[in-house]
């Protein structure tokens, strides 16, 4: 399998482990705030991402040279600091911040229809700052998978907006989108774990500091009970291990090796294994408009992908 199959394959992973994240958050915030299941989910992410690199730099592996390295590769010193504490500021920190203001101002619909529009936005950062070549067929199938999310929302609740709403929603599109970029550029200098350790290090610190601001004074009611209930800890480590540790670390690694306008159309992915969660474990109901808008970012997605392959003499 060659180096790019292996990146797309990677970014796949992490868009469907996202996809499935939606269940685990409705089931966690049926008992506590947005902010407390975030914070709890960004702190588990970080102790296990250090107990990743404490075991890892222990156990010895073969260097295929008759020497032994350690089976994780992890340093942070010496490293040029910007670009990894930029994608730290985008994703988490800014993007789940203004998504989840985006979406108290919004409806669901409005909110996922202007979050689709990511890979758009990261076409444009991809010119203007990566400086690279875009396909018009990219940009084609980029609009056309926003425009399938759009058709997924139709016969949803109404599309409720409202200005600050919108630019909550904006500022996370934007932040989602530089998320691709600052992912490329600091994989210059950093490898997935290091890049999703540092991401989370600040994520953690930051949405702590959020939940324990805005709980004060009820930290029993919406934090310890919280965790004392089996259904949260279930959610929370779903979203703690896999949709942040293993779901960032494959997208890190994905995002090195192709072009910001090819990892960003995969976002949309995450609407279609929504939908298809819902419907097969929570039993909602899969509209004939949900079919037509996942069939179109499939169908998006693929072309916007597709490389010939030269026939063989």
């Amino acid at each position: 399998m060659s180096s790019h199959a292996k990146a797309i394959g990677a970014v796949i992973i992490g868009n469907t482990i996202f996809g499935f994240s939606f269940i685990f958050s409705k089931m966690a915030l049926q008992i506590t705030l947005p902010s407390v299941m975030i914070a709890v989910r960004f702190v588990m992410a970080f102790i296990a991402l250090n107990l990743i690199v404490f075991f890892g730099r222990m156990i010895q592996v073969s260097d295929g040279q008759g020497g032994r390295r350690p089976l994780v590769s992890f340093s942070l010193r010496g490293k040029p600091p910007l670009y990894i504490l930029l994608l730290a500021l985008f994703q988490p920190i800014l993007y789940f911040l203004c998504e989840s203001y985006g979406i108290v101002f919004t409806s669901a619909a409005f909110s996922g229809t202007i979050i689709a529009i990511i890979p758009i936005c990261g076409i444009i950062f991809d010119v203007l700052i990566m400086h690279s070549k875009v396909r018009l067929r990219q940009v084609i199938c980029a609009v056309m998978s926003a425009v399938g999310v759009a058709i997924t929302t139709i016969g949803a609740e109404g599309m409720k907006s409202s200005l600050i709403g919108l630019l909550f929603l904006l500022g996370a599109v934007t932040a989602g989108s530089l998320f691709y970029v600052f992912s490329k550029k600091s994989g210059t200098d950093y490898n997935p774990l290091e890049q999703t350790y540092v991401m989370f290090a600040f994520g953690s610190l930051v949405y702590t500091i959020f939940a324990l601001v805005q709980c004060r004074g009820q930290y029993s009611e919406l934090i310890f009970a919280a965790l004392a209930q089996p259904q949260f800890i279930v959610s929370v480590l779903y979203l703690a291990i896999l949709s942040s540790v293993i779901a960032f670390i494959s997208l890190n690694y994905g995002t090195v090796r192709v072009t910001v306008s090819e990892a960003s159309i995969f976002a949309n992915l995450t609407t279609v294994i929504s939908i298809l969660a819902g419907v097969i474990f929570l039993h909602e109901t899969f509209t004939g408009f949900q079919i037509i808008g996942a069939i179109v970012i499939l169908v998006s997605v693929f072309f916007a992908n597709y490389t010939k392959t030269p026939a063989k003499a």
